[in-house]
């Protein structure tokens, strides 16, 4: 099958379609930083809670019913020189030298977890970062109709807690483009891959508007 052609916006590459079909051509970058499915079943809305413009109470998102295969994993560690991969509670992907980064979410709702868990591979210790969840529900959640989404903030505080200089950054998994706004934010050069176009719609137009926002402000 052939492969589309990437959007390009800025200094981010985004493409419509399998990470496991587009990785192999990719060139190597400085970090993949991701939030993959996390392969738990079918997500259903159950807290009755509605959120943005989209309710998802009660609908099945098939998108979650199976994590990446080991292969997906295999290929982000040729890719990659660091990698911070978010559920790795779920995945068991924490690499023989790396450490652990834990998202305190400063949330205080009964059926959500308190926090989330990554894995690192740039250094062997457990970091916490506080950022808090409820907040960025309201702020950002309304604009992408993404029951997954993670702040941008939390993704710019990977992005610099990297060590060196960190010039490009990966997200093969790209949903509403949370990571591909923090890139541009940090200065990097940025790959997303989404299969969903209705997500990868959504994430080209926050990138977007993100780099126009930002050479407004230049």
């Amino acid at each position: 099958m052939r492969m589309r052609e990437p959007v390009i916006i800025g200094n981010a590459t985004l493409y419509l379609g399998d990470c496991r079909d587009i990785l192999p051509t990719l060139p190597k970058v400085d970090a993949v930083i991701t939030d993959p499915p996390f392969g738990v079943g079918n997500f259903v809305q159950v807290t009755g809670h509605k959120r943005g413009r989209g309710d998802h109470r009660g609908k099945e998102v098939m998108w979650n019913e199976l994590g990446p295969p080991p292969e997906v994993f295999a290929m982000l560690r040729e890719k990659s020189k660091h990698r911070i991969i978010w559920g790795a509670n779920f995945f068991n992907c924490f690499e023989e030298k790396g450490g652990a980064i834990i998202w305190d979410k400063a949330q205080s709702m009964p059926n959500f977890s308190k926090a989330d868990i990554a894995s690192c591979t740039h250094f062997q210790k457990t970091e916490i970062v506080r950022i808090p969840w409820t907040n960025f529900t309201v702020t950002h959640r309304a604009e992408t109709d993404h029951p997954c989404e993670r702040p941008v903030e939390l993704y710019e505080w990977c992005i610099r807690y990297l060590p060196g200089l960190t010039r490009s950054v990966m997200d093969p998994y790209l949903g509403s483009g949370s990571c591909g706004v923090a890139a541009f934010r940090q200065g990097c050069k940025f790959i997303g891959i989404e299969r969903e176009p209705k997500y990868f719609d959504i994430a080209c137009r926050r990138i977007e508007d993100a780099q126009r926002q930002g050479r407004l402000i230049a």
